[in-house]
């Protein structure tokens, strides 16, 4: 039935007179009173309900109410938090009680159902609604009219429905996936933290086209249903806290909260009162935008800073909801609240593995029976970016020839991608970029006491170096090789990073050379 159209309830006393009668085995009524399983009292649920299937929250409180248990056994088995337990129990006893015309509680719950049973008939499902008597309203009666129910309703302003708790989703400016390849392990192991774990934070870390947009897409795609509200928001146009925080709200009070308060701080705890009461998935996506450059990673930009007060209350505070970033570096509060086993985590995305990076190229319309195809997949590292970019080169270039590409021993970048690392590159801070420029021009990948040695760090101290090299792990920008010999690590760059350091190493050697030969010609001049 369309949502807001009101049906007739019928009196159960009427509908037994006219409905059939479920089919019992032969067991004795005291039998069946005794043998009820829960199972069966959902049947009889739903049969009233007219074939509408309580939602997962709504069945948890139902099965574990049956079995005895208190709204604080079944918040704590469950992981929910007490005060949205009990709400999701007032509505539903509240909505049994229409159905059977007779006040409903946790406490007689099995009376009736079983009483019912024992009766062997159903009744005319009547409509779910938005607003159901209070313990006053019923006011020790045992059933309401029809027409007590309905001018109740009506002075409510409120309608009659057939829809419970429907999800309120806004994708904003999320991606179009029809075309995705692969991360199934990744989204595996989110989809458990989120779900499963019941993370406070998730953040999807990883260098500029390695995929982390698409794979936030796709997993709200999957977990949607685990969710009442979600909202995916784009912060690449760098929106201020405040408006984010306003629209956020505005979301998830469905309109109705028109007061605002003027603070940061204020906003913040209106939105996690709605995390707290509803279970929602908030997805953030380009966290990055909204950091600082020229500094270590993790510190955000002038006026920006309020971000970080909602990061750290949304980890810290106890509520039922999930907040998902996106960024290519970690924001500082994600570095000091993550951790394996802790309600706020971080996976660091790489490359896609051979099999599905194959896709990329078979979908660019190269066979991947011809030579080239792996050696360019461990190339470019499996970065569906750079995969994507690269075969339109070979294919416009070299005639889709992939190993005659391969042939020119040079690593490609294309057009895109050096606008993508300039933006990260440009970021560092000078020591960053000179650590990067050091283990660029590396012919093999180099250990930290090596780095320390060089004459050109000769002037910072070990703990600056250690903070600059931990901020670039944060950037995704340098990686880690284990010792074969000890436990010493060695740092390397990936081939599409190192390709453009170097790129950027000659351009300024150029330059460096023609200044020179300019101003000597000027002191021949003079």
């Amino acid at each position: 039935m369309p949502v807001g159209v009101r049906q007739m309830p019928v009196r159960t006393s009427d509908a037994m007179a006219r409905l059939a009668p479920i089919q019992t085995t032969s067991k004795s009524t005291f039998e069946v009173l005794l043998e009820m399983t829960v199972e069966e009292a959902l049947e009889i649920v739903e049969k009233v309900l007219n074939y509408q299937r309580l939602n997962k929250v709504q069945q948890l409180v139902f099965r574990q109410s049956w079995e005895g248990h208190s709204y604080m056994e079944i918040a704590k088995n469950t992981g929910y938090e007490l005060g949205y337990i009990k709400d999701t129990g007032s509505k539903l006893w509240q909505l049994l009680s229409l159905a059977f015309e007779e006040k409903v509680t946790k406490n007689n719950l099995s009376t009736i159902l079983k009483r019912y049973s024992r009766q062997n008939q159903t009744v005319t499902a009547i409509p779910v609604t938005s607003h159901s008597p209070s313990d006053d309203e019923w006011n020790g009666k045992e059933s309401l009219s029809y027409a007590n129910l309905t001018q109740l309703n009506e002075s409510q302003n409120i309608s009659l429905t057939t829809e419970v708790n429907y999800p309120h989703q806004d994708w904003g400016e999320a991606i179009d996936i029809s075309t995705f390849y692969g991360r199934t392990v990744e989204l595996t192991e989110l989809e458990h933290w989120i779900v499963t774990d019941r993370c406070r934070i998730v953040t999807i870390l990883g260098m500029g086209g390695i995929g982390k947009t698409s794979l936030s897409v796709k997993l709200a795609e999957q977990i949607q249903p685990s969710f009442e509200y979600l909202i995916w928001r784009s912060l690449r146009n760098a929106p201020p806290v405040q408006e984010l925080l306003a629209d956020l709200i505005e979301f998830l009070s469905d309109g109705q909260e028109t007061e605002l308060q003027p603070t940061v701080e204020g906003r913040v705890s209106q939105l996690i009162e709605y995390l707290r009461k509803h279970r929602c998935l908030l997805l953030l996506d380009d966290v990055e935008i909204v950091l600082r450059s020229g500094g270590l990673a993790g510190q955000y930009r002038e006026g920006y800073q309020g971000y970080g007060e909602l990061i750290r209350r949304v980890g810290q505070e106890r509520h039922q909801s999930c907040l998902v970033l996106t960024s290519r570096e970690k924001p500082i509060e994600i570095a000091s609240l993550a951790g394996a086993t802790l309600p706020v985590r971080a996976l660091r995305v790489k490359g896609l593995p051979k099999e599905d990076a194959r896709k990329i190229l078979e979908a660019k319309g190269f066979s991947t029976l011809k030579r080239g195809w792996e050696e360019l997949i461990a190339l470019y590292r499996g970065n569906p970016l750079a995969l994507k970019i690269i075969a339109t080169t070979i294919q416009e270039i070299f005639n889709g020839d992939i190993s005659q590409f391969l042939d020119q021993s040079t690593l490609v970048l294309g057009d895109i991608l050096p606008s993508l690392l300039y933006q990260q590159f440009e970021r560092l801070s000078d020591l960053e970029k000179g650590i990067i420029y050091c283990v660029a021009i590396e012919t093999e990948p180099i250990s930290i006491p090596e780095l320390k040695s060089d004459l050109r760090f000769s002037g910072a101290s070990l703990s600056e170096l250690l903070s600059a090299l931990e901020s670039l792990k944060r950037r995704s920008l340098l990686e880690e090789e284990p010792s074969t010999e000890g436990s010493t690590a060695f740092l390397t760059l990936q081939p599409v990073i190192r390709k453009y350091v170097t790129n950027q190493l000659i351009e300024q050697v150029c330059k460096d050379i023609l200044t020179v030969a300019k101003n000597q010609s000027i002191d021949k001049l003079g």
